[in-house]
């Protein structure tokens, strides 16, 4: 509802609550009916001069001393024109004729009167600030958070790309006759990561397809020396988050294959229960001392996928990481809200 429809509301209802009120005593509630007429524009006039004046320009602004003398000025003039009206019509209606013009007392009263209704509504309005800009910031963080996520699930491996163009450049230029297929996986694989990786999950088969795909391509590149052993089993229709195991199946490739130069061997195990996915990918190491000299820790692979997990599976997700002298191993459990 737009602000001046909901100011029109909250007048309509202090009228009508305050005349409720004020004749609940035994009171003419026409009587009321007619004073009130009066009130509400007073009771305006004060929240709409604090509103647009008083605190913007003196309050605010750390005016203390202005803001003060503006406080009593506005009150003592709101009252004046109370007893003006109350001389005129209100004191005849309530049989209150002859009372004083003026009293100390009932200024201070009426002064606490005519700010009450503009205090709620100022309460009321800041709160209504307050929400709409949590509201705004957490959109914002979502957004950054999503923009993110985008990012990280773009980072598959350049190099995995530039390599697998060069090995298809020359299989081409050979004529070799595996070159069709290849390029049928890499346009599969390249279809995944540009349209399902948008995707908040996907089933875990489709996931563990574009592997597949991925592991076709390396077995090229790589040749008969790459060992490579896939398990999978269980409810592989549970969600998961797109290339997630595609990007740890990945590591295991450019930290493990790559760079063991002997006899390169990769395990990949993939178990799915009803509301559980437990993942674990070992690879060899090199066995030349300094071959491979913290590339795990240096890399950025791990990095990005433990960002992945803090905003797809924020505790609902166990990452390990065993670094051990001749082999490494990655096992990955995440818990999965429905199958």
């Amino acid at each position: 509802m737009p602000t001046n429809k909901k100011h029109i509301l909250f007048w309509v209802i202090i009228y009508v609550a305050w005349t409720f009120m004020k004749s609940s005593g035994g009171g003419n509630i026409g009587m009321y009916l007619i004073i009130n007429l009066v009130n509400i524009p007073i009771f305006m006039a004060a929240f709409y001069f604090l509103k647009h004046y008083q605190l913007p320009y003196l309050y605010n602004q750390k005016k203390w001393i202005l803001f003060i003398i503006s406080m009593l000025f506005s009150t003592f003039t709101l009252y004046f024109i109370w007893r003006i009206a109350g001389v005129l019509w209100f004191d005849c209606m309530r049989n209150l004729e002859g009372i004083s013009f003026m009293r100390f007392d009932r200024y201070l009263v009426y002064a606490v009167q005519f700010y009450s209704p503009g205090l709620l509504l100022l309460a009321w309005e800041m709160q209504e600030e307050k929400r709409i800009e949590l509201e705004r910031l957490n959109a914002l963080t979502q957004q950054k958070l999503e923009t993110e996520l985008k990012f990280l699930k773009s980072q598959l491996n350049p190099h995995f790309l530039f390599n697998t163009f060069n090995n298809l450049y020359s299989l081409v230029i050979t004529g070799n006759p595996k070159a069709p297929n290849m390029i049928l996986q890499l346009s599969s694989i390249l279809e995944f990561v540009l349209y399902k990786s948008q995707l908040k999950t996907v089933a875990l088969t489709e996931e563990i397809d574009v592997v597949q795909k991925y592991i076709e391509l390396e077995k090229i590149r790589y040749g008969d020396h790459l060992n490579i052993e896939t398990v999978t089993e269980g409810n592989l229709a549970n969600p998961v988050a797109p290339l997630l195991i595609l990007s740890l199946v990945e590591n295991a490739f450019k930290h493990g294959a790559s760079t063991d130069l002997d006899n390169p061997t990769i395990k990949i195990n993939i178990k799915s229960k009803q509301h559980q996915i437990k993942v674990s990918i070992w690879n060899s190491k090199s066995s030349h001392k300094g071959e491979s000299k913290d590339i795990h820790k240096e890399g950025l692979g791990l990095k990005n996928i433990n960002r992945q997990l803090e905003l797809q599976y924020p505790n609902m997700h166990t990452l390990t990481i065993f670094d051990r002298e001749n082999n490494y191993e990655v096992s990955l459990i995440i818990n999965v809200t429905d199958a």
